[in-house]
């Protein structure tokens, strides 16, 4: 017992998304994230990877990124409706085997639409339709109904400050670069 509460504790200090994603992953995230505009980003999660989902959806926004959040509650039009629109979808599961979860990457993928996945560290059933796949470390994979301390989902939201950290790095220098070439008349 005392070893598994000090793995848990020690499993904030020293985050693994770094370990199982190299940097470069999140900048070709961030990047296709910029050069994709003005097509939208669709951000698909459900259960408690929604609140990481709504999250990341409203932190784009503010930062001016045009995209949309849909969970399982919602209809499956607003999925179907925004497809032709997409740009990239982007889903969040910590299992990776969540049906509605792997019928929508399937479908967005067999559309063109440039595909990504966070969930856990393991493959599954979700990443083999990933362009990219962002693996974060589930220290209970058994626990379905999320009823154990688990760091999944905290570092996930980490995970979405990264994207936010280098997609805002990546506006900033597009803006430079705009701003410094002359005018043409």
């Amino acid at each position: 017992m005392v070893d598994e509460e000090q793995n848990f504790i020690e499993s904030f200090c020293t985050s693994s998304l770094l370990t199982y994603n190299t940097y470069s992953l999140l900048k070709t995230c961030t990047a296709r994230m910029a050069e994709m505009e003005p097509n939208l980003i669709f951000i698909y999660a459900t259960g408690f990877s929604a609140n990481v989902g709504n999250y990341m959806a409203r932190k784009l926004v503010n930062m001016g990124r045009r995209c949309i959040f849909a969970s399982g509650e919602d209809s499956v039009g607003m999925f179907e409706n925004n497809l032709e629109h997409m740009g990239m979808f982007f889903c969040i599961s910590k299992s990776g085997e969540t049906v509605m979860v792997r019928e929508k990457i399937k479908t967005a993928k067999e559309n063109g639409v440039f595909t990504v996945a966070v969930t856990g560290e393991q493959k599954n059933s979700v990443s083999q339709f990933a362009d990219l796949w962002f693996r974060v470390e589930d220290l209970c994979k058994l626990d379905d109904l999320n009823t154990s301390p688990n760091t999944f989902f905290p570092q996930t939201m980490m995970l979405v400050e990264l994207i936010a950290y280098e997609y805002l790095r990546i506006c900033k220098k597009e803006s430079k670069t705009t701003k410094a070439e002359p005018a043409i008349e």
